[in-house]
């Protein structure tokens, strides 16, 4: 083995160290291990990864291995605190700087910083470019700087801001400090801009997969939206959950109907005053209150793991920030419900306010974006194909399991709408393709509005054919040609209608247009019995003993003043109660649970156990998949890995053949065999240990590796081999599933 290939691999050792040492998880979540790499080579990197996927990690473990300081912009001060409370229950040197400290604390800091006592320090945009705090970093050997929710130094994000546009000056103050740039949410167009404007220099870019498996998407009409909320709320009583509100007067309004039915809510809005805000927040965080009802003002400050269930009682404005507002669910992996509210006069509402834009091209883009974001409300396919091909994910599943379309393919109805839709083409052809849909149905219906009679557009043979059609029905209509591809908008025009091909040819002969929508929607009864709970699945003892650690939980958060979730997240607690562990080396082994937390809670949770034990001797371990296994999503390394395999090589081959670690090599091959690039592991595994480790995680499951290798014999198989048969029993799995799913 080379000198190279020999560094690559003690540094891949003392990473997976750092994170079992100080964040308790045996192994790396997809892309992270080449990311880290990369920030140790002293790459500028940009990584965009969904929420829950584990950004934080990628510049968290390089703080320790650097020899100097990391910075982190982070854009508000409630998620600066929650991650620094994190990171020191965790047992790293971190702490932030920010307009809630005196003088005389944000002194003290400054000194730590400087001493060398601090390894990752988090301050605001507005304060980094500050130049006070600019020579501060230049005597402090800055390593690292990362820029969390880099999204927003763009105008074509969804949350831009002005002060993040600033940290252009980065690249002038510190030329040789790697700078790695991190976001959930960036199409192709907000991603160059990030990368322009930061002035990454040939930036590694790392773009794992958006889809959140865990998450179950729906919408449901508004005609009975009050009903259906309670319903969903009713459903999740006693855990975390935030419903956004278009209005401050609706999320205040909606706090009091909860409160009147016994919820414990409370609202978050920017017309509340700076204190009242932030201590709605904190009772949030530190589960005082379940239900947070709340504008989008409330979003990116909140770093809480269980939030179970997010409702949109009203449209939102477009598809990245929908993503991003839902993506605060179910950050641990376990699975969370994610309810749009959706009604005609949704769009009408967001219309207003467009047309306020002074700049036609801001108003043309923005109706755009929400013309998606009504597609998606209406769209008969599957939701989750929808959200990742806004994102330009590679999604080619027809049916996600895991959205109301496609758990109620009945609810779909396809219907007839040939003649009106060659009235609606007919008008937009002697429209000359130069209008938007709405002045198309005004010209449909008859319309006597002044701008229909300045261009004579009453005297079209279209004029008034389709008044027996309602406005709505109309604009459904147009909507669902624009997603059929029978007509396009263009975004450059104003939004104009114009004809496709497909559209010209349907039309000149006369075919056939079939289309599909939803029924008025089923039961919620039946809805509701699709969205499992985290616990679903679990015997009765051990949910009992899930809430009694929960509760335990909850009163070492109070005395710390922390959030319930920086002790221990729901996943873990729920791990605990089905491995229950005995000994302080078993509960180290509860993903999770690092060095630092088993010596600070370790015992006192031991001991919740071995009570609980007393009282319920009969209580059994539960080995369950908790999160789901989920394959390395494929990248170009990955990929180039296939490429370089030839019949007869063995991992270190390839590893030599490529100069990469053998356990990168493993890493890529455990993704390949997942996906389907290879149709066996006999290649790297010995052909009779393959059934056998197939059959021990058909007992398991294939979330955890060690109830596998302690069910086989001692000595029988390699971690690498564990983890290439689970991802080939995951592929025969879904072929499985998809088969039976074409069957019907």
């Amino acid at each position: 083995m080379n000198t190279d290939t020999e560094t690559m691999n003690t540094a891949e050792t003392t990473m997976h160290q750092m994170l079992r040492r100080y964040f308790g998880y045996q192994q790396f979540r997809p892309l992270q291990q080449e990311v880290i790499g990369d920030v140790m080579a002293g790459n500028d990197t940009f990584v965009l990864m969904p929420t829950g996927g584990g950004k934080s990690l990628c510049y968290q473990i390089p703080s320790l291995l650097l020899p100097g300081l990391t910075v982190v912009v982070s854009p508000l001060i409630a998620l600066m605190k929650d991650q620094v409370d994190g990171l020191t229950a965790a047992g790293v040197p971190a702490t932030f700087i920010n307009s809630t400290l005196d003088a005389a604390e944000a002194g003290r800091r400054k000194q730590q910083v400087l001493s060398g006592q601090i390894k990752l320090l988090y301050v605001a945009p507005e304060r980094l470019v500050l130049p006070d705090f600019l020579a501060l970093l230049n005597r402090a050997n800055v390593s690292l700087v990362a820029i969390d929710e880099a999204h927003c130094i763009s105008e074509w994000g969804h949350d831009f801001r002005v002060e993040y546009r600033r940290l252009t000056i980065l690249r002038e103050k510190f030329p040789t400090v790697p700078i790695i740039a991190l976001t959930a949410t960036a199409n192709e167009r907000v991603q160059q801009d990030i990368l322009q404007q930061l002035q990454l220099r040939n930036a590694k870019l790392h773009r794992a997969g958006f889809n959140r498996p865990n998450l179950s998407y729906a919408v449901k009409q508004k005609t009975t939206s009050l009903v259906s909320l309670f319903q969903i709320v009713e459903q999740h009583r006693g855990e975390s959950g935030i419903i956004y509100c278009g209005s401050r007067a609706r999320t205040e309004k909606l706090t009091e109907q909860l409160h009147d039915r016994g919820y414990r809510a409370l609202p978050y809005h920017a017309g509340l005053d700076r204190e009242t805000r932030t201590s709605n927040q904190e009772a949030f965080d530190r589960d005082d209150v379940e239900i947070i009802c709340a504008t989008i003002a409330f979003g990116m400050g909140i770093d809480k793991s269980n939030v179970r269930y997010i409702i949109h009682y009203d449209l939102p404005k477009n598809i990245m920030g929908y993503y991003q507002e839902t993506g605060r669910a179910g950050r641990d992996g376990l699975p969370s419900e994610c309810v749009l509210f959706y009604g005609q006069g949704d769009r009408a509402k967001q219309m207003q306010f467009i047309s306020e834009k002074p700049d036609p091209n801001d108003r043309a883009v923005a109706i755009q974006q929400l013309n998606e974001m009504v597609a998606y409300a209406e769209a008969s396919q599957c939701r989750r194909a929808l959200l990742l091909h806004h994102f330009s994910d590679d999604y080619t599943a027809t049916n996600c399991g895991n959205c109301d379309n496609c758990l109620s393919p009945n609810a779909i109805e396809t219907v007839d709408a040939t003649r009106q839709a060659q009235m609606l083409m007919s008008c937009v052809i002697r429209l000359q393709e130069r209008f938007g849909v709405a002045h198309v149905v005004d010209v449909l219906r008859g319309s006597g509005a002044a701008k229909i009679l300045n261009y004579r557009h009453n005297l079209l043979p279209t004029y008034g054919i389709g008044e027996a059609t309602s406005k709505s029905e109309w604009m459904w209509l147009a909507r669902a040609m624009v997603t059929a591809g029978y007509l396009n908008q263009d975004a450059e025009s104003f939004n104009a209608l114009r004809m496709t091909q497909l559209g010209r040819e349907v039309l000149r002969n006369r075919q056939t247009i079939m289309l599909q929508r939803r029924r008025e929607e089923s039961s919620g009864r039946q809805e509701r019995e699709r969205s499992p709970r985290a616990t679903s699945g679990l015997p009765e003892h051990n949910i009992e003993l899930f809430q009694r650690l929960r509760q335990l939980r909850k009163r070492i958060a109070d005395q710390e003043q922390v959030p319930a979730y920086i002790v221990f997240g729901d996943n873990t607690l729920i791990a605990m109660a089905t491995r229950l562990p005995r000994t302080l080396e078993e509960m180290r082994m509860v993903s999770g649970v690092g060095e630092m937390k088993t010596k600070r809670y370790g015992t006192v949770f031991l001991e919740a156990i071995a009570e609980f034990f007393h009282e319920q001797p009969n209580i059994e371990k539960v080995e369950r998949s908790i999160p789901d296994f989920v394959p390395p999503e494929l990248s170009a390394m990955v990929l180039a890995t296939l490429h370089a395999y030839r019949p007869g090589m063995d991992p270190q081959d390839i590893a030599t053949a490529r100069q990469i670690a053998k356990s990168t090599v493993m890493a890529h091959l455990e993704s390949l065999v997942a996906h389907g690039k290879f149709d066996t592991v006999a290649p790297f595994v010995s052909p009779e240990k393959i059934e056998p480790i197939r059959a021990a995680f058909r007992r398991n499951g294939l979330a955890a590796l060690r109830p596998v290798m302690d069910d086989l014999p001692a000595d029988f198989a390699t971690w690498d081999e564990l983890r290439l048969v689970r991802a080939d029993e995951y592929r025969k799995q879904q072929t499985n599933r998809q088969a039976i799913t074409e069957a019907y």
